[in-house]
């Protein structure tokens, strides 16, 4: 049998309730804006990293097209006389 003093143990009173509800909520806002700092502080870098590499992205595939207007190297070099 339980006594009333382990009852009192398990069961939460309403300002119990009321504090842990309080306590979540401050710890979901932290949370939230910790996520959003973050956040702000990676966007400009990643897009300063997607700018670049869309920039090698041009250079690579202007140097492919360029290298295909090439001459073909088939052709045996000249002989020194």
């Amino acid at each position: 049998m339980k006594t009333k003093a382990a009852q009192a143990k398990t069961s939460a009173s309403p300002q119990d309730i009321q504090s842990l509800g309080e306590t979540l909520g401050e710890t979901f806002r932290t949370f939230r804006q910790a996520a959003e700092d973050v956040r702000n502080s990676v966007d400009p870098e990643m897009r300063t990293i997607q700018a670049e590499m869309d920039a090698a992205q041009k250079e690579l595939e202007h140097s492919i097209e360029a290298a295909k207007r090439l001459p073909s190297a088939q052709e045996d070099p000249p002989k020194k006389a």
